[in-house]
């Protein structure tokens, strides 16, 4: 266990090169410990990332088996890429709707679960929450408020945390799980959408070590803060191969660039279908090189296959409801380029 005048007195031990402290006393706004957890605030002005790292560095070294996080200014970092030692956070983004986007966040989700990856599943589509649908959870009825407390004096310490909902041995949340179906969220303004998101990431209980997030379509509100303020380790495009779509796409693969966040590849859905007459594959769409000249990698493609969305609207997704079928076999070899791909940069 941890107390807040050690963890002051670790953090004022830290020297810049000319021996100088790194932090004043007074811009340690204030410190949170539980247990074997402990939360540092810094009240400095534009602190940069990297000095949240090194103070994480620092105090991780001075207290082993602690684990920190350093927060400033609606940042957060608890090591690695932010989310976690060896944790990871992926959003699932296409630019263009309709692609299937959300169909394949719940596959990819139980694919990596059944492959031994500690999963969860994170609805970043607060205006059109899909995911307790697509997993056979259907709310009919608005809750007395949602129970999440959005703005905190103090940092939540993690006994206090809510706990995401499980389903098919993957941890889920979801807006959808407080707002029934036939009720719009109206999540509108740039500070509630950035304040929403950080809650959901940050504020919840997660213990799983790879958080998949199942974006909206276009680049707006959602999508600049993802790409701004969240600790994505990468993205995942889903597109279909005709070329509006990947023009869309291209536009979000900008907004990426732009904020350094890697792209890990690129998943064509409703690639190609098979003839009930013949067995020939027909190519449903004509392909485009937009995304491949772009230097994205191709993970895979998924064939238009009707029970896709015909298992989706029973809640159990197919790569479950047929585990041994050519999709399901498809979200395999995705996923263990994903799992690869992740186990590189732990």
């Amino acid at each position: 266990m941890v107390d807040e005048a050690t963890v002051r007195a670790a953090v004022g031990s830290m020297a810049a090169a000319d021996g100088a402290p790194l932090l004043a006393a007074e811009e340690v706004a204030y410190v949170v410990a539980e247990g074997d957890w402990v939360a540092v605030v810094l009240g400095k002005e534009g602190a940069p990332k990297e000095l949240l790292a090194r103070a994480h560095r620092h105090l991780s070294d001075a207290f082993p088996g602690v684990a920190v996080e350093v927060r400033a200014e609606g940042q957060v970092y608890r090591g690695g890429g932010g989310f976690g030692e060896g944790r990871h956070v992926v959003a699932v983004l296409g630019g263009k709707g309709g692609v299937g986007k959300s169909t394949l966040a719940v596959n990819l989700a139980l694919t990596l679960s059944v492959m031994g990856v500690s999963t969860g599943l994170l609805d970043g589509d607060l205006n059109a929450p899909d995911i307790p649908h697509l997993l056979g959870v259907h709310p009919q009825e608005a809750p007395r408020g949602t129970g999440w407390e959005l703005v905190r004096s103090k940092v939540t310490p993690p006994s206090q945390r809510r706990r995401p909902h499980e389903r098919f041995g993957v941890e889920v949340m979801s807006v959808g799980f407080v707002v029934p179906e036939r009720m719009p969220p109206m999540v509108t303004s740039r500070l509630l959408v950035s304040t929403l998101l950080r809650y959901l990431i940050f504020e919840v209980a997660w213990t799983a070590d790879v958080l998949l997030i199942d974006s909206p379509p276009g680049t707006g509100e959602e999508l600049q803060v993802m790409a701004r303020e969240l600790p994505l380790s990468g993205a995942i495009f889903v597109t279909t191969p005709q070329d509006l779509a990947q023009m869309d796409a291209e536009r979000t693969l900008a907004l990426l660039t732009e904020h350094d966040v890697p792209v890990i590849g690129l998943v064509q859905n409703m690639a190609s279908m098979t003839c009930p007459h013949c067995d020939e594959e027909i190519d449903m769409f004509a392909q485009s090189p937009r995304l491949a000249e772009a230097g994205v990698p191709l993970l895979g493609k998924i064939p238009f296959d009707v029970r896709l969305s015909v298992t989706a609207d029973r809640g159990l997704p197919l790569v479950l409801g047929d585990p041994q079928g050519p999709i399901a076999y498809e979200f395999a070899k995705i996923g263990s380029v994903v799992r690869r791909w992740l186990a590189e940069r732990a």
